[in-house]
């Protein structure tokens, strides 16, 4: 898309939500302001950064409250039901957006990723469709203009240190985006935003393959190690005796086979030497239990309107859809000469040493998802400038969500503001 981009120092203005939209304490209880929103197949809430305690501590647990997992340790089976998440890693997901600190970007976007049962929390990695709320959020808040015609958002995860450029229509060059874009997974048309991930690649490795190899034999199968805006273990599905076509609830069913991928992604995982948010490595009981890293996904040719098939785990859960940052890693993934992706993938025209857009398009258990990727190749080495996609957003609500059992120091910062 091209669009036209309005610029403006970004501090709230008095037109801003955030002039009264505050946290609060009402009859002793805090009170945190949310957006509740949907980016792509994902769920979960949108928080501004400075109505949260500096301290990493208290954010967190103002963080647990909200979404109701448990508040230290795990609690197996907990259905959330204090809070506003939904069970599944897909909607377990809280952004907290800042200004951005120099003028690479326009705001900067900080990804918790809960898991129902547990009080950990992962801040290791972003999720593509839950930032494609971030661009409605902006708008909606006050936090950024529109432009007429189209407006661009850049957004810096902090994450992944990859910046991403959010396009949606906006042709009144007010807050109102048409609701005209049908994604496979949701139910009707919503508020489209095209997002396109900046030089992608070594998201969280630094390097497009972390282990040098196109393709290792890890538990006697052959996998591809490929690091595009997330790290990812890709399989073939027929070599664990799958066909890629089985259901979400067949997957979730198969213990046998999920004990597998853990075994997979755990060597892997310690192959590509991930590492946890401080930078030291992740263990194997660190990997065998992480809710984020390494992805598996699950590999077979696609059909008349895909150009491969596949079942993608997050890595515990396979997930219902395809996420947007995993299925970036696999397009890419289908480029790359000799690995188990392009092996498999069908019908793509091999890149040459001009710079040019790919589209692959992803059969997944709800549709097909279709990415962009710009890349070329001289000799061994790749060129991937951009990898783009298309999600639509909603916003569910916008309100303070009561903090029932707020620690005192939880307490005395709503009492500051």
């Amino acid at each position: 898309m091209t669009a036209t981009t309005a610029r403006r120092p970004f501090e709230p203005s008095a037109q801003s939500i955030f002039s009264t939209f505050t946290p609060r304490v009402v009859n002793g209880v805090l009170e945190l302001p949310l957006y509740y929103m949907r980016g792509g197949t994902s769920t979960g809430i949108v928080l501004w950064e400075e109505h949260l305690p500096a301290d990493l501590a208290l954010r967190e647990e103002a963080i647990r409250w909200i979404m109701g997992v448990p508040p230290a340790g795990e609690v197996k089976g907990n259905k959330q039901t204090t809070g506003l998440g939904r069970g599944v890693t897909t909607s377990n997901k809280v952004f907290i957006v800042n200004r951005s600190p120099d003028d690479q970007a326009d705001i900067t976007s900080t990804l918790a990723q809960l898991a129902a049962d547990k009080a950990a929390i992962d801040w290791s990695v972003n999720c593509g469709n839950m930032s494609a709320a971030l661009p409605m959020y902006a708008l909606d808040t006050g936090l950024f203009p529109a432009a007429k015609g189209r407006t661009v958002l850049r957004i810096y995860n902090t994450n992944t240190k990859v910046t991403t450029d959010a396009t949606v229509k906006t042709p009144e060059g007010t807050t109102f985006i048409p609701a005209d874009t049908v994604i496979p997974g949701v139910l009707g048309r919503y508020p489209g935003v095209e997002l396109s991930l900046r030089k992608p690649v070594g998201a969280k490795t630094g390097k497009l393959l972390p282990t040098g190899n196109v393709i290792d034999r890890i538990q006697g199968v052959e996998v591809s190690c490929v690091d595009v805006a997330v790290p990812m273990v890709i399989i073939r599905a027929a070599d664990l005796g799958k066909t890629g076509q089985e259901s979400v609830e067949a997957l979730s069913r198969d213990t046998a086979l999920k004990e597998r991928l853990r075994e997979i992604w755990v060597e892997a995982g310690l192959a590509m030497a991930l590492k946890n948010k401080d930078g030291t490595p992740m263990s194997a009981d660190a990997l065998a239990n992480s809710e984020t890293v390494p992805k598996v996904c699950l590999v077979a040719p696609g059909d008349a309107d895909a150009n491969i098939t596949a079942r993608y785990f997050t890595p515990q859960t396979p997930h219902n859809s395809l996420a947007v940052t995993g299925g970036c890693c696999l397009a890419v993934a289908c480029l790359v000469p000799g690995t188990v992706a392009h092996g498999v993938a069908r019908g793509l025209r091999p890149l040459d040493k001009t710079l040019r857009e790919t589209v692959v398009a992803m059969r997944n258990p709800a549709g097909v998802l279709r990415a962009r990727v710009n890349a070329s190749i001289a000799g061994s080495t790749l060129d991937i400038p951009s990898a783009a996609y298309e999600r639509s957003a909603q916003i569910f609500m916008r309100g303070h969500f009561p903090v029932y059992g707020a620690s005192e120091a939880l307490l005395a910062f709503g009492r500051q503001r």
